[in-house]
C-alpha cells in the first residue's frame, strides 16, 4: 500500500528487503517506500538475504517430493543465488533444506537440514500429541555446512545432544519433529545460535564439538522465532506468544 507514516529521527537509515512466503518475487524499497529493485523466480522466493555484493540469496519454493519435508512449514528444494540482474549464478540443492541459512564471510554457506530420526530415539521422545497416522520415526535437525562448490565440509546433528527429559515437544504441536529448528545466526564467538520451535527453547551450540553451551525458554517464550546476538551480547528474538 506505499509508505503510510515516516519519522526519520526515529527511522534506522537504509533499504528494506522483503519477501512473502510461497511468493515468487524480493523486493527492495528506500525510506520513501519506493521500489528501488526487484528480483523474481520461477522456482519461488522465501527468506531473501542481500549479500555484500548485491547478489540475492535465498530458498526456494518446497521441494515436489512427497516425503521430503512431509508437508512442513519451511520446506524448501534448494538455495539459490541471483544477481543483481536476476542471473542464477549459484544454487545448491537437497529435498531436506529447511527455514533459515547464513553465508559466512569466508564464501561457505550454512543451512539447518531435517533427518530421520530412528524408531527408538523418536519413541524416547516426551510430549506433542500422539496421532497414529504419523509417520513412525520424527525428524531431527542438522546444521550442514558446505563451500562454494558445494561440497559438505561438516555436520552437526543437533538432536544428537538433546535431552528427553528437558527437550520436550510442547504440547500445542505434533510429533512429527523434534525439534522445528526454525532459526539459525552466529554469534559473537561464531558458534550457533538456534532457535527450537516445537520446544520453545533457544540454544548456543558450540562450532567445535557440537554440544550445547547455552539453553533458554521454556516457560518464558512461546514458539519463538530468529534469535540473534546484539554487540552487548545480550540476545534479541520474536516471542510468538503462546
Amino acid at each position: 500500500v506505499g509508505l503510510i507514516h515516516n519519522s526519520p529521527p526515529l527511522s534506522y537509515r537504509g533499504y528494506t528487503l522483503f519477501s512473502t512466503n510461497g511468493g515468487d518475487h524480493a523486493t527492495l524499497v528506500d525510506m520513501e517506500g519506493q521500489i528501488c529493485h526487484r528480483w523474481r523466480s520461477d522456482e519461488g522466493i522465501g527468506y531473501a538475504q542481500l549479500l555484500p555484493n548485491g547478489h540475492l540469496l535465498f530458498r526456494s519454493n518446497p521441494p515436489t517430493e512427497e516425503e521430503s519435508g512431509r508437508g512442513l512449514g519451511g520446506a524448501s528444494a534448494a538455495l539459490i543465488e541471483l544477481d543483481w540482474d536476476g542471473n542464477k549464478v549459484w544454487e545448491y540443492r537437497d529435498p531436506w533444506i529447511h527455514h533459515d541459512y547464513h553465508r559466512q564471510l569466508n564464501g561457505n554457506t550454512i543451512m539447518l537440514i531435517w533427518e530421520d530420526l530412528s524408531t527408538e530415539v523418536s519413541d524416547t521422545v516426551h510430549g506433542g500429541i500422539v496421532d497414529e497416522e504419523e509417520p513412525e520415526v520424527m525428524l531431527g535437525d542438522k546444521i550442514r555446512e558446505i563451500d562454494s562448490d558445494g561440497n559438505t565440509l561438516n555436520e552437526w546433528s543437533l538432536w544428537k545432544n538433546l535431552d528427553v527429559e528437558v527437550d520436550v515437544i510442547c504440547p500445542l504441536h505434533d510429533r512429527r519433529e523434534w525439534t522445528h529448528t526454525n532459526s539459525l545466526n552466529l554469534t559473537i564467538d561464531d558458534n550457533f545460535l538456534v532457535s527450537s520451535r516445537t520446544t520453545n527453547t533457544v540454544s548456543i551450540v558450540s562450532r567445535e564439538t557440537g554440544e550445547y553451551i547455552w539453553k533458554w525458554g521454556p516457560g518464558e517464550v512461546w514458539h519463538q522465532h530468529n534469535p540473534t546476538q546484539l554487540d552487548n551480547g545480550n540476545i534479541l528474538m520474536f516471542d510468538n506468544g503462546s
